[in-house]
């Protein structure tokens, strides 16, 4: 079988959805009270000692101007004080921002006590209610794809064309999906690969102020920006946007047996007294993943129950640090994936709930024939002929379907044995049969099989 080939209608480039959020131009633009600003200076320029305005200007992503009010109102305060450069050379104070900001005894203070409030370092946040109005502007469910979207977003994925006329209308209706099949038959591979099919790229907040508290969203390890940050090098607003927002591809975010409901929550690690956003914030205007649901170490009713009323009105409740409750946006597609029998694992009432159920198949054989083809050649193999005699016979013998983890998991297998035995670059039967063995255990359906 073949992959099918992108269609002329795609880029390579991410288009934005949304129209790129304004440059604000004054304090009160912001949405953040004062003294939120006031704080997060202080810390900054305890993290930065001595810092220029154009430094404190890239820190906290706001207006020159701001920062200098900023600066102003501290040194009133008698929190800050001035360094003149070290050189009286004019090219030297063009260099320095003429003068250096630090803190004082003072000051020094006053930051301990922001960090031991609040430690967020970084780009001032947004307010919630901007953050609400992005995340709606950004919504799945305004930017409709077709089947030609779809079939490019699946080109990589055999078998993908038996469930592009399910997937297409299940992302079009921004509603839950269950995904469930036997352990390795591509549930996962196949969800993070559906935002694939949108072309459109959003804006993330590096951080949401809500009722007294600093979110911090934007995370490196969950979303990936689609260019640097800094580049805009126009002075005039109009050619750039607010610097508190990251221009980035959609969320696509994976969680599985290690889920625990505080992943779910306002939360904090035990070293690090920053607040994160919920798993479900951080994946607004993308795709949530709940793999391998029914191995978790809560009861799967409980994870279930907690999605129930963002799934129905598309909004969350969030209790934060401070005891207050905010309501957020829940605006993305959250996919539920499963290896065990979804009639014994949840609720007929929750089930009825979920718009989409897709079970998930082995490969036909000839899809399966062409994936090992392609895992091997990636890996500089080749296959005997006579290896698809035994490989066929060891399915059959053992009860083993066609799935796709096989053959990038065999090969796999198979290389590590040839480089080991200094062997030619060839999968003979020999070598076949050998990592089977390794990776099934003795009944051979003990695979490592996802």
């Amino acid at each position: 079988m073949s992959v099918p080939s992108p269609t002329t209608k795609h880029r390579i480039e991410l288009t934005p959805q949304a129209l790129p959020p304004a440059v604000p131009t004054s304090v009160d633009e912001l949405k953040i009270p004062y003294v939120i600003l006031e704080n997060l200076m202080l810390k900054q320029l305890s993290a930065y000692p001595k810092s220029d305005v154009l430094q404190l200007t890239q820190l906290m992503a706001i207006g020159s101007h701001m920062v200098e009010d900023l600066l102003a109102g501290l040194r009133k305060k008698s929190l800050v004080e001035v360094f003149q450069a070290e050189s009286s050379s004019y090219y030297t104070q063009q260099q320095s921002g003429h003068v250096r900001y630090g803190l004082s005894e003072a000051g020094m203070y006053q930051a301990d006590l922001a960090f031991k409030k609040d430690a967020y370092l970084g780009p001032a946040p947004v307010s919630l209610d901007d953050y609400q109005a992005m995340v709606e502007a950004q919504d799945v469910r305004a930017n409709y794809i077709t089947r030609a979207d779809v079939t490019y977003a699946m080109r990589d994925v055999y078998g993908a064309e038996r469930m592009i006329a399910t997937l297409g209308p299940a992302i079009n209706s921004g509603r839950a999906l269950l995904l469930y099949g036997d352990a390795g038959t591509g549930k996962t591979y196949v969800a993070t690969r559906l935002l694939n099919s949108l072309n459109t790229s959003v804006y993330i907040p590096y951080a949401v102020y809500a009722a007294g508290n600093i979110i911090k969203v934007f995370s490196k390890q969950h979303h990936k920006a689609v260019a640097p940050q800094g580049q805009e090098q126009s002075l005039s607003y109009k050619a750039q946007y607010d610097r508190r927002w990251v221009l980035s591809e959609r969320p696509s975010i994976q969680v599985g047996g290690e889920l625990t409901m505080d992943m779910l929550e306002v939360n904090h690690s035990e070293h690090n007294r920053v607040w994160m956003a919920p798993l479900q914030m951080m994946a607004n205007n993308g795709i949530l993943v709940i793999d391998d649901l029914g191995r978790q170490p809560v009861p799967v009713d409980t994870i279930l129950n907690r999605w129930i009323v963002p799934m129905e009105y598309f909004f969350d409740y969030l209790a934060l640090p401070n005891g207050q409750q905010i309501t957020i946006p829940f605006i993305l597609t959250l996919a539920f994936s499963t290896n065990l029998d979804p009639e014994k694992i949840s609720d007929p009432a929750f089930l009825r709930r979920l718009g989409y159920k897709i079970e998930f198949h082995p490969l036909e054989q000839n899809e399966y024939h062409a994936l090992w083809e392609e895992m091997a050649a990636s890996r500089g193999l080749t296959i005997h002929p006579s290896c698809y005699d035994m490989l066929y016979q060891l399915h059959g013998l053992h009860k083993v379907g066609f799935y796709p983890c096989l053959p990038k998991d065999l090969t796999g297998i198979s290389r590590d044995i040839i480089v080991f035995e200094e062997a030619a670059q060839i999968i003979t039967p020999e070598i076949l049969e050998r990592a089977w063995q390794l990776y099934f255990t003795a009944d051979g359906k003990g695979g490592g099989a996802r």
